[in-house]
């Protein structure tokens, strides 16, 4: 028998929302309170409402979907609606390209998700065993390097697994990617999916990677097939999934990801099972449409220089006094690239850059409102490292721009560079998390200006609470992971693992070479060291990994010990508590709610 897939609305309808769903959870929420169902039942439920709980309260996290990284000025205007109204006057943004809202109370949620609805938004299997937001490239459609647009792929398989059943009760949460460029900006090897354009014989497709995850052991993905045509792809990924769904670990959650799987069985039987089941579906289902447009970069012959455009000067719209700072940020933040199909035709993107990735609701405001009066020409999307790129912009528009950013502090100059630091939330608000990370973050951002070491281009920091590496930290050229460190009389001060060298790139994912545990008041300095030495010894060219590789990690890692010492506590009982934190230091963990 053919049955007909689940529709998928229309790229024009970009709506995500479901009010009847709201009005369900609010029940739930009624029935919970009442007794009706108990607190695992509830817990179960809200988690698929992407209602998370935080660390010591009663209250929520909140974590609102931005699927393939695209937003809307709409959406920018209701997540400043309801921060102030149900949050703390601001949200965050995600490695995942999402948005997360804190101390939200259980009876004002449906409240809130009401309000996220009504601009397309929605927080359905943002948390749970489901398949999770999917990202992408923040320089999809207009990379240089792209062979293959990922952007209506990427949309119909966010929509198409949205709310099938197949995705409510995974043995874990299932995390998928894609990129039309071997730059690999998303990436890939480290998702259950990764999804990386390729074009063969003049048919656009993509190679397909499966089980990498991160986590306290990390896994970078195996390749599945090197050549998935467009209209293989939903019957591919339902495949998988129905595979994992079958098969997948579900007594114990530690090891209840898709990588697992894949260690016990190895590439070539899940390969033989994720195409039993392909065969399976093809036959009997109809599957929505996917274009994926290739793009000029297919089409260059190898060697080919790409185009440098010239940046934007100010025009008559800055006064003088700011013209520093808006070249400053211009020369970091903005870069320009071709318009495909009209030549000799150019654009430019900008990123909007936030400490940690927090926004208040009058930056959010600002941001729409300054994108309203640019035009619809323009786009927004998300990024990993938790900033925002606006793109499609025509040279008069930049200064406009920086203008909005600069009064509204949003127009640091350092876009993914050294000082464009990433953290998890860490002990602020995670039941998981060692350390405050976040604080940890803001100490090694200052370090690194005092030092002027924070404009270094394509060097990435990381840094997570814990090692379940929602900072990728292992995905860094340097990275932080969160961790308890005692002196001899047992008396508990906040630590880090060091990790140097990561690569990232053409769907692989070369995991950091673990080189020093530090104290966390020392890590600062581990970070000023090592961006010290390799700014003085690099060769020209060199990116990081290159430099470690060239040094070797066994000497930094003995270069490192010197910062490894610890005080006494009577000595310096400042040591003993955490960045930003007044009060010793202890380990409070609570129960896991990632999945």
């Amino acid at each position: 028998m053919t049955t007909t897939a689940p529709t998928v609305q229309s790229q024009a309808d970009r709506s995500y929302a479901d009010m009847a769903e709201i009005d369900e959870f609010e029940q739930t929420i009624a029935a919970w309170k009442a007794g009706t169902i108990d607190d695992d039942e509830f817990r179960t439920r809200r988690l698929h409402m992407g209602t998370y709980g935080i660390r010591n309260s009663e209250d929520h996290m909140i974590r609102i979907k931005i699927p393939g990284g695209l937003i809307e000025p709409d959406h920018l205007d209701a997540i400043a609606d309801v921060a102030d109204e149900y949050s703390r006057g601001f949200a965050h943004l995600t490695t995942r390209q999402n948005f997360q809202l804190h101390f939200v109370k259980t009876d004002e949620v449906p409240g809130m998700l009401r309000r996220l609805a009504e601009s397309g938004l929605t927080t359905r299997e943002g948390c749970g065993n489901s398949v999770r937001t999917i990202t992408q490239s923040h320089l999809a459609g207009i990379d240089p390097d792209e062979v293959v647009d990922t952007r209506n792929a990427a949309e119909v398989v966010t929509r198409y697994f949205l709310r099938h059943p197949l995705t409510q009760a995974l043995p874990r949460k299932f995390k998928m990617a894609f990129d039309g460029s071997t730059r690999d900006h998303a990436q890939l090897g480290i998702h259950d999916i990764g999804f990386l354009g390729v074009v063969k014989d003049g048919q656009a497709g993509f190679k397909l990677y499966v089980g990498g995850g991160l986590g306290s052991a990390p896994r970078e993905a195996d390749l599945l097939e090197p050549f998935t045509p467009v209209d293989r792809v939903l019957p591919t990924v339902e495949a998988i999934l129905t595979v994992f769904e079958e098969h997948g670990e579900r007594k114990n959650r530690v090891r209840a990801r898709m990588k697992f799987l894949l260690n016990k069985w190895g590439i070539e039987r899940f390969r033989a099972e994720v195409e039993t089941h392909r065969i399976r579906l093809e036959r009997e289902t109809i599957y929505p449409h996917i274009e994926a447009p290739i793009r000029p970069a297919a089409r260059r012959a190898d060697g080919e220089a790409i185009t440098t455009i010239p940046l934007p000067g100010a025009g008559p719209t800055l006064a003088a006094g700011v013209l520093p700072a808006y070249e400053a940020w211009r020369d970091a933040n903005v870069f320009g690239y071709d318009v495909e199909d009209e030549p000799g035709e150019v654009a430019y993107g900008a990123y909007a850059t936030f400490h940690l990735g927090d926004l208040t609701s009058g930056q959010m405001r600002d941001l729409a409102r300054v994108w309203r009066r640019i035009g619809d020409h323009v786009s927004v999307r998300t990024t990993i490292r938790q900033n925002l790129l606006f793109v499609g912009l025509q040279a008069e528009d930049v200064p406009v721009l920086f203008a909005a950013l600069h009064d509204g502090n949003m127009a640091l100059a350092r876009a993914e560079r050294s000082g464009d630091i990433v953290s998890c939330p860490g002990a602020e608000t995670c039941n998981l998390a060692v350390t405050a990370s976040r604080g940890l973050a803001g100490a090694v951002t200052d370090a690194l200006e005092a030092g002027g070491l924070h404009e270094i281009e394509d060097l990435r920091i990381n840094i997570s609470g814990c090692p379940n590496s929602c900072g990728q930290h292992t995905t860094a050229d340097l990275g932080f992971s969160g961790m308890a460190r005692r002196d001899p009389n047992g008396n508990e001060a906040p630590g880090y693992r060091v990790f140097v060298g990561a690569r990232i790139g053409d769907g692989g994912a070369k995991f950091g070479h673990y080189v020093a545990k530090v104290p966390a008041k020392k890590a600062p300095d581990v970070a000023v060291t090592l961006l010290e030495r390799y700014a003085t010894e690099r060769q020209r060219g060199e990116q990081f990994a290159d430099w470690v590789a060239r040094v070797g990690p066994k000497t930094l890692k003995a270069d490192l010990k010197v910062h490894d010492s610890m005080p006494a506590l009577e000595e310096d009982p400042d040591f003993y508590t955490d960045w930003g934190n007044s009060e010793r230091f202890a380990v409070q963990l609570g129960e896991s709610e990632c999945a």
